[in-house]
C-alpha cells in the first residue's frame, strides 16, 4: 500500500497523526459510553421506545449546528479550536451521565454527547481536507476511519467488562461513563496545536449556499449512503444490547460482538487506498451497502452466536467502507473553500437520519420486537444500492 506509507510523510501541523489518534480516542470514549447509555436507561426503567429517543437525542443538537459549524471550521485559521472544545464538552456529557439518576437528564447528556461528536468529526475531517495533498485523501480518510474503528472495537468490549461481565450493575454503568470522560480529556490534549491553514488567493470561492453543495455531482447520493451506514452502526450499538438481553446474551458477549464489528470495519478502512485502486467508488458502494444489509438481516433473524459473529465479521467489513468513501467523493466534487461546508452538509444528513431513524426504530421495536429494527435498516441500505444502480444506468455514477 504505497499511498498509505506516503500518507505518513506529513506536511506541517500533524495533518494525519492528530486526527488519526484523536478520532480513535473519540470513538473509544463513545464506544465505552454508548452501550452504557442503553444500560443506564434500562436500569432506570426505560422501554425500547425510550432507548430510541435516547439515541435520537444525540443527533438533535447536531441537526441545528452541522452546516454553521462546518462553515466555521472552513474559515478558522487555527483549526484546533473546534476539536479541543468538542473533546471537553464530550467529557462533561459523560460526567453528567455518570452522576444522574434521572432519565431526562440522561437524554440531555446524550444530546451534549452528540454535539461534541459532531465537532470532533468535523474537526478531524477538516484537519485532513485542509492540510493533506489531494492524492492522499483516500489513504488519509481511510486511516482516520480505521483509527475510529479501533476505538469502536475496544470501546464496547471494555464497556461490557466494566458494566458487568455477567449482569449489569449501577456502579459498573457509572464507572464506564467516568472512564469515557477520562479518555475525552486525553483527547483534548491530542488536538491541542497551534497549526494554522491559510487558503491561497487562487483557491476558488465557496458556493453561496448549502443547496449549491448538494447540487454538485454525486453529493446527495453519497450523503444518503453516509447516513444509511452511520445509522446502521448506531442502531447495532444501541439495540444489540436489547436484542442480546432478549435472547440471553451477557453484556460481555454483546460487547464482544460489537468489538468484532469494529475490528473488521477497521481492516476494510486500512485497505481503502488499495480497494479504491482496484474498484471504482460505484462498485465499492454497491458491494458495501448490499453486504451490510445481508449482515443486518442475519442479525435480526438468528439467535445462534456463530451466525451473529459471522454477521458482525461480514457486516463490519462492508460497513467500514461507506464512511471514508463518502467523505472522499464529496470533497473531491467541490473546490477547497467549500469542502468544510460540504462536510457540514454531509454531517447534517447523518444527524437528521440519527434523529429520525432511532425514533422510528423505537416504534417498530415496540410493535414487532427489537430485531425488526435491523430489518428496517437493511431496507435503507438496499435503497442506497438501488439509487447507485439507477445512477449508473443514467451514466452519472
Amino acid at each position: 500500500m504505497p499511498d498509505a506509507a506516503a500518507a505518513f510523510v506529513s506536511p506541517p501541523g500533524g495533518w494525519l497523526w492528530r486526527p488519526l489518534v484523536g478520532i480513535g480516542l473519540g470513538q473509544l470514549a463513545l464506544g465505552i459510553a454508548r452501550p452504557a447509555f442503553s444500560y443506564a436507561a434500562l436500569d432506570l426503567g426505560a422501554d425500547a421506545l425510550m432507548v430510541g429517543v435516547l439515541v435520537a437525542a444525540a443527533a438533535v443538537m447536531p441537526v441545528l449546528i452541522a452546516i454553521p459549524l462546518g462553515t466555521i471550521v472552513g474559515r478558522l485559521t487555527h483549526i484546533a479550536i473546534i476539536p479541543v472544545a468538542s473533546a471537553l464538552l464530550l467529557a462533561a456529557s459523560f460526567v453528567l451521565a455518570a452522576m444522574t439518576r434521572d432519565l431526562w437528564a440522561l437524554v440531555l447528556a446524550s444530546a451534549l454527547m452528540g454535539a461534541a461528536h459532531l465537532g470532533l468529526a468535523l474537526g478531524g475531517q477538516g484537519w485532513i481536507s485542509r492540510s493533506a495533498p489531494a492524492h492522499l485523501y483516500n489513504s488519509g480518510f481511510g486511516w482516520m476511519s480505521a483509527a475510529a474503528s479501533l476505538g469502536q472495537t475496544i470501546g464496547p468490549v471494555l464497556s461490557g467488562i466494566v458494566v458487568g461481565p455477567v449482569a449489569t450493575t449501577r456502579e459498573g454503568i457509572s464507572a464506564a461513563f467516568w472512564i469515557a470522560a477520562g479518555v475525552a480529556v486525553v483527547l483534548a490534549g491530542v488536538f491541542t496545536s497551534s497549526a494554522a491553514r491559510h487558503y491561497s488567493a487562487s483557491d476558488p470561492g465557496e458556493p453561496t449556499s448549502a443547496l449549491a453543495v448538494i447540487r454538485a455531482p454525486g453529493v446527495l447520493r453519497y450523503v444518503f449512503v453516509s447516513a444509511a451506514v452511520l445509522t446502521a452502526v448506531d442502531l447495532l450499538t444501541a439495540y444489540l444490547p436489547v436484542v442480546g438481553q432478549n435472547i440471553g446474551l451477557t453484556p460481555f458477549m454483546v460487547g464482544l460482538l460489537l468489538g468484532v464489528r469494529g475490528t473488521t470495519s477497521m481492516i476494510s478502512r486500512m485497505f481503502m487506498g488499495l480497494l479504491s485502486r482496484r474498484w471504482s467508488s460505484s462498485d465499492l458502494l454497491l458491494w458495501s451497502t448490499a453486504g451490510s444489509a445481508a449482515a443486518l438481516i442475519a442479525t435480526a433473524t438468528s439467535s445462534l452466536p456463530v451466525v451473529l459473529f459471522a454477521a458482525m465479521v461480514i457486516g463490519g467489513f462492508f460497513l467500514g467502507i461507506g464512511q471514508p468513501l463518502s467523505i472522499t467523493v464529496i470533497i473531491a466534487a467541490l473546490p477547497p473553500r467549500a469542502r468544510s461546508r460540504a462536510l457540514g452538509v454531509r454531517m447534517l444528513g447523518n444527524q437528521v437520519a440519527q434523529v429520525a431513524v432511532p425514533v422510528v426504530a423505537g416504534v417498530l421495536a415496540i410493535a414487532a420486537g427489537p430485531a425488526v429494527v435491523f430489518l428496517a435498516q437493511a431496507a435503507g441500505l438496499l435503497a442506497a444500492s438501488g439509487w447507485e444502480l439507477s445512477a449508473r444506468k443514467r451514466g452519472s455514477a
